[in-house]
């Protein structure tokens, strides 16, 4: 009789076949690299020490390090208009306060960088507003920090905020603008500088802006990031080149008449950003071109 205690027993109804599947394209896959393109044992190691290191440095779990290398294949919706689930950001921290609409995010009275006026409005795949809609709202700071994830002094919720949209699916608020940043954690890792140009790609990425979607039309919420038209970071993404597709760039204006900077109550020029969202709901059309004016 077979018991488990036998060393060649394999109890088949723990037998996952999808695993089964997925292990073996892994292994083919780098058979097929091993032959057409010499990788090595040695190229694996070398790709698995440096990870190991980057967490070490980090702190991050290895997953997380690991997905410059993966994550876009897993960036669905990026068309802007279907929302994707499957890659969350781990720079998201849930309970940002509200702000009005049109508000400010929080942020230190001497909060460095150029202020910047972001609005658009939030629209179904027929073009019709979302009313109500909850956007959560957060970026980095002009060093390249997140709040609330280091021990740094900064405030929890600084640059963090959520507000509802009005009657016609419209959205205001004032913050600041967002620049490319590199970790400085990752940077300081020897070799990551030479492992990033070897892939052709930058150690920043480029400026961009978090936002969660959440209304009850929605089939699931939206979360990406909207990132700013001629960045030249964009295409050498520490991440990915193509993480940031047009449809989810938006145009800035940078003002710097006196009299429009007083009237704004800033002190220096500003920027102002524009950016609908144009999101597939229950009863939008499955595809729609993005960006377009809807019929």
């Amino acid at each position: 009789m077979t018991t488990t205690t036998d060393p060649s027993y394999v109890d088949p109804a723990l037998i996952n076949p999808r695993a089964v599947r997925l292990v073996e394209a892994f292994k083919n896959a780098l058979a097929r690299l091993r032959d057409e393109d010499g990788l090595t044992f040695d190229d694996l190691n070398a790709v698995a020490d440096l990870l190991q290191r980057i967490q070490t440095a980090t702190g991050a779990p290895l997953a997380l390090v690991a997905m410059p290398l993966y994550s876009e294949l897993f960036q669905g919706g990026q068309d802007g208009y279907t929302p994707s689930e499957d890659v969350d950001s781990p720079t998201y921290i849930p309970g940002s306060p509200r702000i009005d609409n049109p508000g400010t995010l929080p942020m230190r009275p001497d909060e460095p960088g150029t202020p910047l006026i972001a609005s658009g409005r939030i629209l179904d795949g027929h073009g019709r507003p979302l009313e109500g809609a909850k956007l959560d709202i957060y970026h980095a700071a002009d060093n390249g920090n997140y709040s609330g994830l280091y021990d740094d002094g900064v405030p929890r919720y600084n640059l963090r905020g959520h507000l509802f949209t009005d009657s016609d699916g419209r959205y205001a608020f004032t913050t600041i603008t967002p620049v490319a940043y590199a970790d400085p954690h990752i940077t300081a890792v020897d070799g990551v500088a030479e492992a990033v140009a070897a892939l052709g790609r930058s150690l920043y990425r480029p400026a961009h802006i978090h936002y969660e979607v959440h209304h009850p039309d929605l089939i699931t919420p939206w979360r990406g990031e909207i990132y700013f038209k001629g960045d030249p970071v964009i295409p050498v993404d520490f991440v990915g080149g193509t993480l940031a597709p047009p449809a989810l760039q938006a145009d800035t204006v940078l003002h710097e008449d006196p009299e429009d900077i007083a009237q704004h109550g800033f002190q220096s020029p500003y920027r102002t950003m524009e950016f609908d969202f144009i999101l597939k709901t229950r009863t939008s059309p499955d595809t729609i071109t993005p960006k377009a004016t809807p019929a």
